[in-house]
């Protein structure tokens, strides 16, 4: 384990409704018993705060009091009155890049270890300088306003270890009012910060302070400052701003996070067809992608990778924000045409007619398409497996003339529906659509030829003035006309029926 290298926190935000005193500072240790005389201004120690220097007359380390030693926190609690479970509530200890914070791993930029920010309200009802706080809640960097008073926080020019350090003197007079009402992730924040221990089932209690927050600013960022935005840079009210509309999304939950996206994909400036997840979420993608591996962003980057598989043709084994997908689901028509072998022009004539591709799409419109791997690989089956007419009579068992017929009259479909003559040439048909006409075929029930007399094949029934192969063959589609076939697989030719019965029902 790394040396610990954290800092107790001044108390802070404890309870709804405005911050209290939970915790007490070291300063409070002049007030518990009688301590030795020791002058704040004649007393520094290597941190410039003569409070830590008192707590060695107690037998408490101020060095490893400052670093957020749990034991010496922990004596500190027992001198003070304090309960333990206080004063770990307010204990953040650091490991090199993250800090420690109610069992949370928190990044340091995010939960600041020094005083940085104060509102100066707060302040003067602290009343004295010796009695200034460093409240909890100030420490995140996502709070901008104190919650109670409704102001901005003001910046200490340099972040200090001791707020009283830091500042001078106090200007109550400089307290710049917020127009806006107090943003509800604040009002969130303040009651999570208010329960040492986290618990129950709720989307938000599942997650730390720093997922839920990071998430919303990046998704609140994006929506109100566009795909390019650098969150960092955004002005403190400006990030406020964000972080709420991205609480408001984030906190009900994946379903309106889907949402979101969905909006965030459509107002992408992005049209081209090769544009990818960063060009379509932005900033967004790009902190998933490159910029939070240090820690887990939590279920965001989970719920963003569905939305880019849902929506863009990824390949199977390309890696999406640190995952490999398994399985292919969406074509495009240029993945299309290299998994088929087909051109990439006459693929997308041939899906036209299909239905697949609006009539008359441009190259750039029709590339914008995705297709459901399940539905376009039939189709891909189909073409790869096609015949051309000619050879049709072979597979179905009929005459050439019998076969024109069927596919005069519909029996038999074309792969490429013809909407008018001459419209498509070299017409060619699926070995699926023919496999299914000759499935109706294979219900007939199966005899042998030389056991009934008076059978005959549809042609010969044709010949004696049954009417046409295609009024014979509707007829027994229908039911009207008892039909049999021989052993075997199913064929056109193998049809048997009673020319009798045909005649009869063609004069009736």
């Amino acid at each position: 384990m790394p040396k610990e290298i954290g800092i107790w926190c001044r108390p802070g935000s404890s309870k709804r409704g405005g911050p209290i005193d939970s915790a007490a500072p070291p300063s409070s240790l002049r007030h518990a018993r009688d301590p030795p005389v020791v002058c704040r201004a004649s007393c520094g120690c290597a941190c410039g705060s003569g409070d830590f220097a008192l707590l060695g007359g107690y037998g408490c380390a101020g060095r490893t009091f400052r670093l957020g030693h749990k034991a010496t926190v922990a004596e500190f609690a027992k001198l003070t009155e304090m309960s333990a479970s206080a004063a770990r509530a307010t204990t953040v200890t650091a490991f090199k890049t993250l800090v420690e914070f109610r069992g949370e791993w928190l990044a340091k930029t995010f939960l600041a270890r020094q005083a940085d920010k104060f509102c100066p309200l707060c302040l003067l009802e602290d009343g004295s300088r010796d009695a200034w706080r460093q409240q909890l809640i100030w420490c995140f960097e996502p709070v901008h306003r104190c919650l109670k008073h409704g102001v901005w926080l003001e910046h200490l020019e340099h972040p200090v270890l001791d707020l009283r350090e830091g500042l001078a003197r106090l200007e109550p007079h400089s307290a710049r009012l917020a127009d806006e009402a107090s943003p509800s992730y604040l009002h969130w924040l303040d009651h999570r910060l208010s329960d040492a221990m986290r618990g129950g089932t709720d989307w938000l209690e599942r997650q730390d302070l720093q997922q839920v927050l990071d998430a919303s600013l990046m998704i609140g960022a994006v929506m109100n400052n566009g795909h390019k935005v650098r969150p960092q840079t955004l002005a403190p009210q400006a990030r406020e701003a964000a972080v709420e509309t991205g609480f408001r999304i984030y906190s009900l939950g994946p379903a309106a996070i889907t949402a979101a996206l969905d909006d965030i994909r459509n107002a992408s400036p992005a049209r081209a067809v090769q544009a990818g997840p960063l060009s379509r979420y932005g900033a967004l993608h790009d902190w998933l992608d490159r910029r939070c591996n240090a820690r887990d962003p939590g279920p965001i980057r989970d719920i963003l990778r569905d939305h880019i598989v849902q929506h863009d043709a990824v390949d199977a084994g390309e890696v999406v924000l640190g995952i490999e997908i398994a399985q292919r689901r969406f074509h495009t028509i240029q993945s299309l045409a290299e998994a088929s072998g087909i051109e990439r022009r006459r693929l997308s004539r041939l899906l036209q007619k299909l239905g697949m591709v609006p009539t008359g799409a441009s190259d750039a419109e029709s590339g914008l398409l995705r297709f459901e791997v399940a539905a376009v690989s039939v189709v891909l089956t189909d073409f790869k497996t096609a015949i051309t007419f000619n050879e049709v009579p072979d597979y179905i068992g009929a005459s050439l003339r019998q076969t024109q017929a069927l596919y005069s009259a519909g029996f038999l479909a074309p792969l490429f529906p013809v909407d008018a003559p001459g419209a498509v040439r070299n017409q060619v048909f699926a070995r699926r659509s023919l496999d299914a006409f000759l499935a109706r075929l294979a219900v007939l029930p199966e005899i042998d030829a030389p056991a009934v007399v008076g059978l005959q094949t549809i042609a010969y029934a044709c010949q004696r003035g049954a009417g046409t192969t295609v009024d014979v063959i509707d007829l027994i589609f229908k039911g009207e006309l008892r039909a049999f076939r021989r052993s075997g697989p199913p064929a056109f030719d193998k049809v048997l029926v009673s020319p009798a019965e045909a005649l009869a029902l063609r004069a009736a």
